[in-house]
């Protein structure tokens, strides 16, 4: 790939900027970029400089985000196909959002963090596996809550609900410290 004739991308560069481009308005982590592409963190660190000394990467506060300058060159050449696994609308909008907002750089047990984003006025968070082959996906927009993955497996099911249930326990936790039932019926068991 070449930007502006001057940079030849290396496929190791590309692979990071394919990353970085699933979360358009928001921050990767660095661990979370090294999880997802079994990268050494010298040679990621390498590459991150590289890119941002082009102007294509920007660091951020919780890690790094696409440059408006490398948004016009990455090519949507079409989004990687995901398997719905929760698809719900919430009553309690503010509720969930807590939860949500709580979830913010959090690890849900295999799932490790990699990332969120404001995307066309949705909040989305994003995990991979300890092992990179396992990404999971929230989104939350117009009240309405899905969770999808890049597998469709029982592990990824498993995910999903682990990270749902944790959303829960953190936004509905109360004074008491007594948990509230967490509604089920809306899972996708067909994985």
């Amino acid at each position: 790939m070449v930007y502006d004739g001057a940079i030849d991308f290396r496929e190791d560069e590309e692979a990071v900027l394919k990353t970085l481009s699933t979360a358009s308005d928001g921050e990767v982590s660095f661990t979370g970029m090294r999880r997802a592409l079994g990268m050494h963190q010298e040679k990621l660190s390498r590459i991150l400089r590289r890119l941002e000394k082009h102007g294509l990467v920007d660091r951020g506060s919780k890690g790094y985000r696409l440059s408006g300058k490398a948004r016009k060159l990455v090519n949507a050449r079409g989004v990687e196909k995901g398997f719905v696994i929760v698809d719900t609308r919430v009553e309690d909008v503010g509720l969930v959002l807590a939860g949500v907002t709580a979830l913010h750089g959090r690890w849900v047990d295999e799932m490790r963090w990699l990332g969120y984003s404001v995307e066309n006025d949705a909040h989305v968070l994003r995990w991979i596996s300890q092992d990179g082959e396992l990404q999971i996906t929230l989104r939350l927009k117009d009240g309405r809550l899905t969770i999808s993955s890049n597998r469709n497996e029982r592990r990824a099911v498993r995910a999903a609900l682990a990270i749902l249930r944790k959303a829960y326990e953190l936004a509905l936790i109360d004074d008491t410290s007594v948990l509230k039932t967490l509604p089920t019926g809306f899972l996708n068991t067909a994985a």
